[in-house]
């Protein structure tokens, strides 16, 4: 009877024992499961502007239209249609044989007041003259020389010349037509750097300065990207559009841009380094927004924080987040503040996402 006992007390001990394992064995797959697996972001700043979207008109950095004040008949034509022409190059040349006349008659007749200057001067000396006739002959000459001014000047009016570099147009009149003045005989635009005009909303304005970098594009030239500075800002909002007319430069030595041409602009002002992360790490209650962090021993803390400006598909934060946290991008539904976190991948920079790629470009 006592060895019975001793053998049912035995049972009872081993049934005790494989009852404790096998709770052991559920507790252990239970506390795995309780943690949630998640990706995390360690967040590091980046390079952003804002972005304003435009449209605006290419113009040349300077303009003209070769005309004529005078009236006269074309005697040389010195460009060829499309050619660069330099500063002081003489482009048209007008009839100038009635000018030219005048000049050396003129010219004759200023030195011979001269030399009769020269002798009353001497007769003076030996008081063998007036000194009336001297001054008659001084004012004479003074005339005379006023006359040579207003002959060359007409000679120069005669004869245009390139008030800048650039680029001749095609021309619209021929040698040997009479010119009429404001008749057009060509135009000439400075291309080099290429102006670029336009308007952006004067609710965009905050921060803007000048110096700020356009980026641009022309539907004729879809595979290039121009590069521009902000040059300067108008004086006055418009008061129908409430926008504001802004002028940017661009770099144009290969001629590519011409003016006219319309062109999609983006203005990244206010460049910065910001705290950005997806727009799903993002959880919104009410008026407030909320980011999943994964603190130093991996557990959950939900974090409100202040949005700034949004871009392809990215939120910047302003308030609540600093650089080197981890924010969970993926998993974070339904996480609990103070949950322990399992952490299956670490996300050292932003990834299937298009302002990677921006970023980089910048």
């Amino acid at each position: 009877m006592k060895n019975l006992n001793q053998c049912l007390s035995l049972l009872l001990l081993s049934l005790l024992a494989l009852s404790f394992s096998a709770c052991d064995s559920q507790q252990q797959p239970t506390k795995q499961a309780s943690e949630k697996t998640v990706v995390v972001l360690n967040v590091q700043p980046l390079q952003i502007s804002d972005r304003v979207e435009s449209l605006g008109t290419a113009q040349a950095n300077e303009s003209i239209t070769i005309t004529s004040k005078l009236a006269g008949r074309i005697e040389e034509i010195l460009f060829t249609d499309g050619q660069q022409v330099e500063q002081g190059d003489v482009l048209v040349r007008l009839d100038q044989d009635e000018e030219e006349a005048q000049l050396k008659a003129a010219e004759v007749q200023l030195a011979e007041h001269a030399r009769e200057i020269n002798r009353l001067q001497k007769l003076l000396a030996h008081k063998a003259a007036a000194t009336r006739d001297l001054d008659e002959r001084k004012t004479l000459a003074a005339v005379t020389a006023s006359d040579i001014q207003q002959i060359r000047a007409r000679v120069g009016e005669l004869t245009l010349k390139a008030p800048f570099a650039g680029k001749i147009g095609i021309r619209r009149i021929s040698p040997g037509a009479l010119l009429q003045p404001g008749q057009v005989i060509a135009t000439l635009d400075m291309v080099n750097p290429i102006k670029l005009d336009f308007s952006i909303p004067s609710t965009m304005m905050q921060g803007l300065a000048v110096g700020e970098r356009i980026e641009a594009q022309a539907d004729a030239l879809t595979e290039r990207v121009f590069i521009g500075t902000v040059s300067a800002t108008d004086s006055r909002i418009d008061p129908l559009t409430r926008s504001i007319l802004l002028r940017a430069l661009i770099n144009n030595d290969d001629g590519a841009l011409i003016p006219g041409m319309l062109m999609r602009v983006v203005l990244l002002a206010n460049e910065r380094q910001a705290l950005m992360v997806p727009e799903e790490c993002i959880t919104q209650k009410q008026q407030r927004h909320y980011l999943t962090l994964a603190d130093a021993q991996d557990k959950a803390e939900i974090r409100p924080v202040t949005i700034g400006t949004r871009q392809y598909g990215m939120v910047e934060i302003i308030k609540g987040l600093s650089a080197g946290e981890r924010v969970v991008v993926r998993g974070m539904g339904f996480t609990k503040p103070g949950a322990k976190l399992q952490i299956i991948e670490v996300w050292d920079h932003i990834q299937g996402n298009q302002f990677s790629q921006q970023a980089g470009q910048q």
